[in-house]
């Protein structure tokens, strides 16, 4: 890489004979002295030719280029002369340069100068050289950051004043191929002033970067660069360093959408797999995210937000091929919040002046006795103080004190205020009696799971608190605990309409699956309970009277089909049921 050559960039000042007053005595910003009369034009030297001879008279005798040198992005610059000391004291002499930024400010904070070389008496021509650019590579002197965009390049003079010295020229060369691996498909962040020490802004580096790379790999190389903004990295990509983003700022890996890109993004695979599945539920996220067949080991929920300023996408989203594991840690245990609130039996889905109302979440499950199925919260205006319910409850109007326990899941989109078009295919959660497996969002419709299985569950396998289970899909899809640690209470419920659930294994759970949506289509399951659990026990349930739809295909083993009220079956005339089989173990 030259830019001189492909950009055209001017970066060699000419030599002194040609143009004395381009040189300047101070920092060579236009107005400073120039050495047009108190520097001497050499024709004869014997080592250089023609050059400049000057008289040390300052602390810091400065020679600077007046022309500003482009200091570009990706770009790396060596200055360099030769110099000797014609007579009088020895002193140093270092590279420097003026850092100028956007509106000829000078940049601060920033290294100016490079090594200092002491001329030592017998050395005849010395050379010195040193190489500025945007990154923190090895072997660069003068790191200037992103905000720099030329430079006035030069020499200083330290030491003992009264000597003459003689320089050759100063010499300027773009030496940017010693950094680049591969300069033709290579683009590392640090080349565009990422700085990688986990507390510097990096974003808009990332964002130059990117720019440059034009379908090029970028390189994130090692250290820790923060982000403090959304990220898409449109082209390939390669980790050798990490990144850390705050919890609301998405990083979106467009060419390489999987967790083994995010785990190596983020560092670890638990990290990756959250900040993965925030990406895809955003707009222009790829449509499907690849767990890749890894086992990932779950500490605490994974809790998705919506993304105020990158819309939740209506187009179907696709998690799958991969295994997720809880792994013992307090960040299971159940929330339990007693509450006063105020049950209107006019308003049956509402409850109002409700007490530590802050201290409820989304999905808490509303602890009463009486209820065919079980009532959650769906939703929580804090304003108002209102809560609203899933179903009503059996309650009478008035007062009452009231438990709300959350329970925690492996996956939980309660945060998120709509979730359409979602589906877990070839996803096992391994509860391990730890936690819960997936909780819906309140609203929302069309969530699928295919292929998938959900093992071992504490209390409930998939949860629906609100009607985000509309039009929900449960095909060969398995709700099961055989180890005898968890003691499911219920394997999956549905409020909305609309659900179809088929060829799929329930075991351990009573009821396995509590409807109280209609319009339903229920075949090709195998409910099972362990032996000596009644058969009288039902293994689904169907909690409207008036549900519409087919039951058929379907084996109740050690328990039955029953739809409330009463323990005996009353289907409505809208509802087929056909084909179903019972056995008792």
């Amino acid at each position: 890489m030259n830019k001189a050559i492909t950009d055209g960039a001017q970066l060699m000042p000419p030599p002194f004979a040609q143009a004395i007053g381009a040189f300047s005595q101070g920092d060579g910003t236009p107005g400073s002295q120039t050495y047009e009369t108190s520097g001497r034009i050499i024709s004869d030297d014997p080592d250089f030719g023609t050059c400049l001879e000057l008289t040390k008279t300052k602390n810091i005798q400065t020679l600077r280029y007046m022309g500003e040198t482009p200091v570009l992005p990706g770009c790396y610059l060596r200055v360099s002369a030769r110099i000797k000391a014609v007579k009088g004291p020895l002193p140093t002499v270092r590279v420097a340069g003026f850092a100028g930024g956007r509106g000829g400010v000078q940049i601060k904070g920033i290294v100016t100068a490079g090594p200092a070389t002491a001329i030592a008496e017998g050395d005849g021509v010395v050379e010195v050289s040193a190489i500025v650019g945007a990154g923190a590579r090895i072997g660069v002197d003068m790191v200037w950051g992103r905000e720099a965009l030329y430079g006035h390049f030069g020499l200083d003079f330290a030491g003992p004043n009264g000597g003459v010295l003689r320089i050759e020229s100063i010499r300027i060369e773009d030496v940017t191929d010693i950094f680049l691996r591969d300069i033709l498909s290579v683009v590392d962040v640090r080349d565009y002033g990422a700085v990688g020490d986990g507390e510097t802004d990096d974003t808009a580096a990332f964002e130059t970067a990117i720019a440059a790379a034009q379908g090029r790999q970028l390189l994130v190389s090692r250290g820790q660069f923060l982000l403090t903004r959304h990220v898409t990295l449109p082209g390939p990509v390669h980790f050798e360093g990490t990144v850390t983003m705050p919890d609301d700022a998405v990083l979106l890996i467009c060419r390489g959408f999987d967790l083994a890109h995010y785990a190596d993004a983020f560092g670890n695979a638990e990290l990756g797999l959250r900040k993965g599945i925030q990406a895809l539920m955003t707009a222009d996220a790829p449509r499907a995210f690849d767990l890749c067949g890894r086992r990932v080991a779950l500490y605490a929920p994974i809790c998705p937000r919506a993304v105020v300023e990158l819309p939740v996408a209506s187009s179907r989203r696709v998690l799958h091929n991969g295994v997720l594991v809880a792994q013992a840690s307090p960040a299971w245990e159940d929330e339990r919040i007693l509450s006063s609130a105020t049950y209107d039996k006019d308003q049956p889905t509402s409850l109002t002046g409700v007490e530590n109302l802050s201290r409820i979440s989304v999905g808490a499950l509303v602890e009463t006795e009486g209820s065919d199925h079980e009532i959650f919260v769906a939703a929580r205006d804090t304003a108002a103080q209102q809560l609203t319910l899933s179903g009503p409850l059996p309650l009478e109007s008035g007062a009452h004190m009231i438990t709300f326990r959350r329970s925690k899941y492996l996956l939980d989109f309660s945060k998120v205020e709509r979730l359409n078009d979602l589906t877990l295919s070839d996803v096992e959660f391994q509860c391990e009696a730890h936690t819960n497996g997936v909780l819906l969002a309140a609203s929302g419709r069309n969530f699928q799971m295919k292929d998938c299985a959900i093992a071992e569950p504490r209390e409930r396998g998939l949860t629906s608190p609100g009607q985000g289970c509309t039009n929900l899909v449960l095909d060969r899809t398995d709700i099961v605990t055989r180890s005898g640690k968890g003691c499911i209470i219920t394997g999956f419920n549905v409020n909305g309409d609309g659900a179809r659930v088929q060829n799929c294994t329930g075991y351990g759970a009573q009821p396995w699956g509590v409807i109280h949506g209609s319009k339903v289509i229920v075949t090709g399951n195998r409910i099972a309970q362990p032996a000596g659990i009644a058969k009288s026990g039902a293994g689904l349930l169907l909690t409207r009277p008036d549900t519409s739809g087919v039951v058929q295909g379907n084996h109740f083993e050690n328990c039955h089909l029953r739809q409330t009220p009463g323990d005996e079956v009353h289907y409505a005339s809208a509802l087929a049921v056909s084909g179903n089989t019972e056995s008792a173990r």
